[in-house]
């Protein structure tokens, strides 16, 4: 269980947060972008438990194959992230549905997307997601794109204040947002079986012991979500893997749709759920692997890692 966070030091981190939102608000967009990659070299240079675990993970799931380019590839997550603060701050300046673009699959593009931009998709799904690229924008923009409304299921921020100032961007008249808790699967189901809308879950962070089946990602043990899959099974709607690339410095983006997932369940739900929650993980995998460096490389994914001992070897 995590700690709850001291309230003076709710505070301090809200303040440094509210002075870079407030000068990033206020700069032209391209001047943020360089504020921001300037403060993010520095972050790197200086080190840290984020860093340790970028270096770690790269190399554990295989994407670097050394030390070298391990360094290589973590400058650059610390760059493309700090491209995302500045996008969050901008996003009710900038956001603009005409610069988002669909790529991947064409059959999902065909059946989960409006044809013309105003006659809703042929089907809303369940769309499987992770921290890649601009995840921030995803929900607005799948909506928009889709003509079908948006519920997703997010984990409360450690700093509530933060958290709050980020969700002003996130959620919009056609994505809502609630916590994931007790109540969350219920609305889920709702969302999709009564109000005809798409539900979004990320499944990309380690999964506890109770809510995650045995998975493999990038060649290695990890713990996914079970969510989607019961979801599916119980409904029948159709799993969408979906990344949002960064496709420039403009406030640009694509929306990356994996095949469909339509399981024909064979009677052994834990089975069903497994192989449904590994289908979805290697769909992302995939479209990971091909620009790794928009995936958020620091956060927890595997079950067989001692980042401990790289440290220690750095």
């Amino acid at each position: 269980m995590k700690r709850t966070k001291p309230k003076w030091m709710i505070l301090v981190e809200y303040w440094g947060f509210l002075l870079l939102y407030k000068t990033v608000h206020a700069v032209p967009f391209k001047t943020a972008l360089k504020i921001n990659s300037f403060l993010f070299r520095i972050l790197y240079a200086i080190g840290g438990k984020t860093r340790q675990r970028t270096l770690s993970h790269l190399i554990h799931a295989g994407v670097a194959k050394s030390e070298e380019e391990a360094v290589t590839l973590a400058k650059k997550c610390y760059q493309e992230f700090s491209k995302l603060v500045v996008e969050i701050v901008k996003m009710d300046q900038m956001y603009d549905p005409a610069k988002i673009k669909l790529a991947g699959d064409p059959e999902s593009i065909r059946r989960i997307m409006s044809p013309d931009g105003v006659t809703p998709a042929e089907t809303h799904a369940i769309v499987v997601t992770a921290h890649y690229g601009n995840w921030e924008v995803a929900g607005t923009a799948f909506a928009d794109k889709s003509r079908h409304n948006m519920l997703s299921i997010m984990r409360p921020f450690s700093n509530p204040l933060i958290g709050e100032k980020i969700l002003e961007h996130r959620r919009s008249s056609v994505h809502e947002l609630v916590d994931r808790d007790a109540t969350a699967v219920r609305r889920l189901l709702r969302a999709l079986q009564k109000e005809g809308r798409h539900a979004t879950l990320l499944i990309d962070q380690h999964a506890a012991h109770n809510e995650g089946v045995d998975t493999v990602f990038f060649g290695q043990p990890c713990k996914t979500h079970r969510t989607p899959a019961l979801l599916h099974l119980k409904t029948g709607i159709p799993i969408v893997p979906e990344l949002t690339r960064r496709i420039g410095d403009d406030f640009s983006f694509e929306l990356v749709l994996g095949p469909l997932i339509e399981y024909q369940p064979t009677g052994d739900k834990e089975h069903d759920t497994q192989v449904i929650c590994q289908m979805c993980t290697t769909a992302l995998e995939k479209m990971i692997a091909e620009q790794p460096e928009q995936w958020m490389w620091p956060h927890r994914r595997w079950t067989n890692i001692n980042r401990g001992h790289h440290r220690k070897r750095r």
